[in-house]
């Protein structure tokens, strides 16, 4: 049996009364939640079991049936695009970045993840607290008259988090200041993390050797292509990582076992016959000794 309880002129609320012993009221049985009923447009979300299986007949994977948790996401997606729009089409006008002082400095090292994922100083979005709800009562409005609960909710939630919102432009603006400068700097550091990177995520390759100029010795070894694309982040490479142990025991005779090299000190990277990557810039020191197996 299913009650419908009306929530609005739009909208029932529907309650389920099963039995699995023969007889339907056996005076002990609770009616439980079972969906809403959009009865304006004949759609039933967030169907429970039997409503979805027995009266419905549709099943589990049916694109049709839409959950709860399905509709916070629609609809704390639509308020934040809306917060979005609203924001970047009068920013100027509702916020003054330019009087915000924040408590940390953008170095570059936190760009490094925007740089090597295509961020530019012109296409680095906005970054700043989003709107998040969990309120049934949220999910009935929107479904009520969804245009209606997106513009209040977004206008209202700017109102209540301008403090926070306006930080998070200004720490944005600050995050643009940063990228602009690694982009105008050709030689940063982080142009040949970027472009050793690039050039092995698109190869399908678990190894590759590397040959590394390090405090004037150039050395060769095979290496894993996995920590080269995954741990830009710390621009460090351990010697731990080489893959052949003798040429990780040559490595640590030659230059400590635990010190690391860089990302800088990669000379050419080749995978099978072919050179991949190769640091045409980089001119060996006269007095470098070479040592490979």
């Amino acid at each position: 049996m299913v009650s419908k309880i009306k929530f609005n002129d739009k909208l029932d609320i529907l309650y389920v009364l099963d039995n699995y012993k023969g007889e339907l009221f056996d005076l002990s049985s609770p009616f439980k939640y079972g969906g809403i009923y959009d009865k304006e447009n004949n759609k039933v979300f967030d169907p429970e079991y039997s409503v979805r299986t027995y009266l419905l007949k549709w099943d589990y994977r049916d694109n049709r049936s839409i959950t709860l948790s399905e509709l916070y996401n629609m609809l704390n997606k639509d308020v934040n695009e809306k917060i979005t729009d609203l924001i970047d089409s009068d920013k100027d006008n509702i916020f003054n970045i330019s009087e915000v002082e924040i408590s940390e400095e953008i170095e570059d090292k936190d760009v490094l993840d925007d740089f090597m994922n295509e961020k530019t100083s012109k296409t680095l979005e906005n970054s700043y607290i989003k709107y998040s709800t969990n309120k049934p009562s949220d999910v009935l409005d929107y479904l009520t008259d969804k245009n209606e609960f997106i513009e209040e909710e977004a206008r209202d939630f700017i109102i209540d988090n301008n403090t926070s919102i306006l930080k998070g432009l200004a720490i944005t603006e600050e995050r643009r200041k940063a990228l602009k400068r690694i982009e105008d700097n050709k030689e940063h550091p982080y142009h040949k993390i970027k472009s050793i990177v690039d050039t092995i995520k698109d190869k399908n390759c678990v190894t590759v050797n590397l040959t590394i100029n390090k405090n004037g010795i150039e050395q060769t070894f095979k290496y894993s292509a996995d920590i080269l694309k995954n741990h830009y982040n710390s621009t460090y490479l351990s010697p731990f990582n080489i893959e052949k142990a003798s040429e990780r025991e040559l490595y640590e005779e030659t230059f400590g076992r635990w010190d690391d090299f860089h990302y800088e000190d990669i000379v050419k990277i080749t995978y099978g016959k072919n050179t991949i990557y190769e640091d045409l810039s980089f001119k060996n020191n006269e007095n470098s000794e070479e040592i490979c197996l």
